[in-house]
């Protein structure tokens, strides 16, 4: 039989691992909570999610917008070239043919970026997935909740909430912004 003095050295050894590790859990809990921004009704990953697949649709539109226009201007100086017999005004006009072909294959970084837009949602859904089975099984809060004071990044400058771009549409409008430098 053991003695008490040895069975009291056991006690406080493991009541001390115990308090380890529920002190680690709870540390644990805490970061992983602290992890979470309410973005309106969406958690950081959702937000970071919506944010990628906003900058991949703008940059979608910018180029759409720039090969429109390319067309329209080769449209006008074929246009002009047919009506035209002087060679220095069909020597410019092919010039701005050909650069305005060098636009279309500049615009193939729209592809690419989209491309890899596209990898790194489904890298931040693989960690938000994986963040969410790690707060579930460490017993964090599952709800989004705002981050803590000092956990977040820093979003305000002097007495101005830093926005950035909205997703919806503008919070401010271009005029409102512009008035600020008159």
């Amino acid at each position: 039989m053991a003695s008490p003095s040895k069975s009291k050295k056991t006690k406080p050894a493991t009541a001390g691992k115990s308090a380890t590790l529920h002190h680690r859990m709870t540390a644990i809990r805490r970061e992983l909570d602290g992890l979470r921004a309410q973005h309106g009704a969406a958690d950081l990953f959702t937000a970071t999610l919506e944010e990628l697949d906003a900058v991949r649709d703008e940059i979608a539109d910018a180029t759409d917008a720039m090969l429109t226009a390319c067309e329209a201007i080769q449209d006008t100086a074929d246009a002009i070239a047919a009506k035209t017999k002087e060679r220095g005004t069909k020597s410019k006009l092919q010039k701005i043919n050909q650069q305005t072909g060098d636009i279309f294959e500049a615009c193939s970084f729209q592809d690419l970026t989209g491309q890899r837009i596209s990898n790194i949602s489904r890298t931040v859904s693989a960690v938000g997935n994986t963040f969410a089975g790690v707060s579930k099984v460490a017993g964090g809060k599952s709800a989004p909740r705002i981050l803590a004071k000092g956990k977040c990044i820093n979003r305000i400058d002097g007495d101005i909430t830093l926005e950035g771009p909205q997703i919806n549409g503008p919070a401010i409008s271009q005029a409102d912004i512009d008035s600020f430098f008159d």
